[in-house]
């Protein structure tokens, strides 16, 4: 068991550092790496801290740095040409972010934003496709960690484009009681157009919706605070669209 000095301290916590800042589901992606591949990744990393509102990461810009989250709250934004943006998926403490194009074709598919205070570590990509090259059970679990956010993703967009807007209100709920925030009712950090961009409308359009399904008797709204009162009728609206 690793002392939680170790893990908190990115100076000192050394090979135990990616392994903790990954849920144990994901960890086998470091695991496969010898203590030496492990310090050859680790040596050039930077602790970053962003404040709420701060880049990570900027879509169209190089893939020169991957990063590792220690701590914190992010949302994945896909900035449309004419200034429409779309919140893909949320990331917390301890996720693993690429925001695509690392091993593709050198280029951030996808902006990273902080809604909280995020403490992360920035990994130099050139080493991690080093290790790539010559660490097959390292790319495969690689591969398997970017093809499951890929499918989160691709889940999403089909939500957005196939369902009306109530059944994107209620996978919007759903999505962040149970994924993301774990609790309810949730205390949440986004503004009320982060909500609509997370549900592929307009800010008046999900006010709207919201007030429905509260008239309704199926959520309960208070100051930064949701309370799912029906989850089965929200999961009923959310299958039908």
């Amino acid at each position: 068991m690793f002392k939680e000095a170790e893990i908190n301290d990115c100076v000192n916590c050394g090979l135990t550092c990616c392994l903790n800042c990954l849920p144990e589901a994901e960890s086998s992606i470091f695991e496969c790496l010898s203590k030496e591949d492990m310090d050859y990744l680790m040596t050039s990393r930077r602790n970053v801290v962003f404040n709420p509102g701060e880049t990570i990461i900027k879509q169209n810009t190089s893939t020169t740095h991957f990063v590792c989250m220690k701590k914190g709250l992010a949302k994945v934004v896909a900035e449309g040409s004419t200034g429409k943006n779309v919140i893909m998926r949320l990331i917390s403490t301890h996720n693993l972010v690429t925001a695509g194009g690392v091993i593709s074709d050198d280029i951030r598919h996808f902006t990273v934003t902080a809604l909280t205070t995020v403490e992360c570590c920035f990994i130099d990509s050139s080493r991690l496709n080093t290790l790539l090259a010559r660490n097959s059970r390292f790319a495969y679990e690689l591969l398997k960690y970017n093809n499951k956010q890929s499918i989160q993703m691709l889940n999403t967009l089909i939500g957005l484009t196939q369902k009306y807007m109530p059944g994107r209100v209620a996978d919007t709920l759903l999505y962040l009681k149970n994924e993301i925030y774990k609790a309810n009712p949730f205390q949440y950090k986004l503004s009320k157009q982060e909500f609509a961009e997370m549900s592929g409308m307009t800010k008046e359009s999900f006010i709207r919706n919201m007030k429905e399904l509260e008239v309704s008797g199926i959520i309960l709204q208070r100051r930064n605070e949701i309370e799912i009162l029906n989850e089965p009728e929200l999961i009923k609206i959310s299958k039908n669209g």
